[in-house]
């Protein structure tokens, strides 16, 4: 399966390969319009009676195959997918007819989505700095069990980047509105854990296939 699809989106996509030109368009169509004025009920009636079904294929909400197409669309500008790439959906059965009206779908709204991804990055909040503290009750007449100590945590997170003497110059750095602080406690065997999975999401970053990834969104920023 190529690796701009996702395996939610293989059985929908699949199905619109077996629907007509006509129909893909209508729908290509509909995705578009989903994408500057939101979902069309009505639109939606009118192409479920156009669509060819089986048996097999149970009852197929159009609603959730525009969703489909928009997730698509999506990805695959997210992947920085090329032209080449795209003859991959052959292995879906979509006719080389099919596969020119989908990449013809992907590039008419490729800039549109490609500033709204942009504009969901710089609104993200990325971690700045951490403080925390070792609470532990040291003894205690009415507790009779072990105590377990707790490791409480503020983590400070921002919109953005500020240089360090930049930020020495604000009048107030801390009420900055894009910041955020968030604090939670855990016990040393859920650190642990935590630790252990940061660890190894640092080591999966470190592979060939995800530095591919963040070289194709390196490359749109």
């Amino acid at each position: 399966m190529a690796f701009f699809i996702r395996n939610s989106q293989k059985d929908r996509l699949h199905f619109l390969s077996r629907q007509s030109s006509d129909v893909l368009v209508e729908f290509c169509k509909l995705g578009l319009e989903y994408l500057s004025s939101g979902p069309n009920e009505k639109k939606y009636a009118n192409a479920a009676r156009k669509l060819s079904t089986t048996p097999e294929d149970g009852e197929i909400q159009p609603e959730s195959l525009v969703e489909c197409l928009v997730s698509f669309l999506i990805n695959c500008v997210a992947f920085n997918v090329s032209e080449g790439d795209f003859e991959e959906l052959e292995r879906l059965n979509f006719t080389p007819e099919q596969v020119a009206i989908l990449w013809q779908f992907v590039t008419n709204k490729k800039q549109y989505v490609r500033s709204l991804l942009r504009s969901r990055r710089s609104q993200e909040y990325r971690f700045r700095d951490l403080e925390w503290r070792l609470e532990a009750r040291v003894a205690s007449r009415s507790d009779l069990s072990q105590a377990t100590p707790l490791i409480t945590m503020k983590f400070h997170l921002d919109h953005e980047t500020i240089d360090e003497h930049k930020e020495n110059l604000l009048e107030n750095p801390t009420e900055s509105s894009s910041r955020k602080q968030v604090v939670m406690s855990t016990d040393p065997c859920n650190l642990t854990h935590m630790i252990s999975t940061l660890e190894s999401a640092l080591q999966q970053s470190k592979t060939h296939r995800t530095r591919n990834f963040v070289k194709v969104f390196q490359q749109q920023s």
